[in-house]
């Protein structure tokens, strides 16, 4: 490997570092701030807006699924409460990212596409949400009838959508002016 491919790998690894943890960050101090009232759900707009810019920024194959995982650890770390399905769904939404963007071409000319961000958005917080959800339901955290448990998931899955989207037109908008 050339010193420059090495110098350019170790540079966007730091990035990514550096935006799994403002990721982790934000979401935790969201999720501590705002309490129980939002549950959680400003970490969706910030896992879009920064999982995007990661990607779009890089342009390397992976750099989300390295960036679920960073951000993931640090979770389990930072999170006050048992959240067993942090690193899981982190994981999931970066490796669906990456899928999506690589999906029929160059991953990085597809990784500042205005299609391609909103689309790989949209089903990493899709995976995110079937993944955490899963997890909980499994794990008991949802005492309800069927019904209710099917309102719990579509208007978190919903949320997760609305809010991922928007973090990732951010970046959209952040494009469009410096890139």
């Amino acid at each position: 490997m050339h010193q420059a491919t090495k110098v350019k790998t170790a540079k966007n690894i730091a990035v990514i570092a550096l935006i799994s943890a403002s990721y982790s960050v934000l979401g935790t101090a969201s999720g501590l701030l705002v309490g129980p009232a939002l549950r959680g759900y400003p970490a969706h707009f910030f896992r879009g807006l920064l999982m995007s810019m990661a990607a779009a920024y890089s342009r390397w194959m992976w750099s989300t699924a390295l960036m679920g995982v960073i951000s993931g650890l640090v979770f389990l770390v930072l999170v006050p409460a048992p959240a067993p399905y942090l690193l899981a769904s982190t994981l999931a939404a970066g490796l669906v990212y990456d899928a999506v963007v690589a999906v029929g071409g160059s991953y990085a000319a597809s990784a500042r596409r205005r299609g391609r961000i909103l689309s790989a958005a949209t089903l990493s917080g899709l995976a995110e949400s079937v993944v955490a959800l899963a997890i909980l339901t499994y794990l008991g955290f949802f005492q309800v009838p069927g019904p209710v448990l099917a309102i719990i998931w579509a208007g978190a899955i919903a949320a997760n959508l609305v809010l991922s989207v928007a973090g990732s037109s951010v970046t959209i908008l952040i494009l469009r002016r410096y890139a």
